[in-house]
């Protein structure tokens, strides 16, 4: 089945060790959020932002705020589940087991970040 890609933003433009926040659909609020390895590598990892407690529910508890205080984790500002970095896989809280849905990504030789979507999907 054919993927299409959507431009996200360049990999400079994210914290090292950091996360932000994104509307690459302009439905009015952060639909997807990426998180950038600590290493200051390539290594990144995209989520809807939504929890899987309550679906639709928003992480952050503010603007591009998706980490735990140690930047160890993602949290759900509502619910205070923290969610495994790498896997998306809830760790604590009311949702243990349940992950957080992976939005695939690619990054180009010019650093430009790409969100990969199923032909069929139009909003992660």
């Amino acid at each position: 089945m054919p993927a299409q890609s959507t431009y996200l933003c360049q990999l400079r433009d994210l914290p090292v060790g950091g996360s932000r926040g994104f509307d690459p659909f302009g439905t009015g609020r952060d639909s997807v959020f990426a998180v950038r390895a600590a290493d200051g590598g390539h290594s990144l990892r995209v989520y809807r932002n939504a929890c899987p407690h309550v679906d639709g529910s928003p992480l952050a508890w503010r603007k591009d705020e998706y980490l735990n205080a140690d930047k160890s984790h993602i949290v759900c500002s509502g619910h205070g589940a923290l969610f495994d970095i790498d896997t998306g896989v809830c760790t604590l809280g009311p949702c243990v087991g349940e992950r957080l849905q992976t939005v695939e990504n690619s990054i180009d030789p010019n650093g430009r970040v790409f969100l990969q979507f199923n032909h069929l999907e139009t909003t992660p």
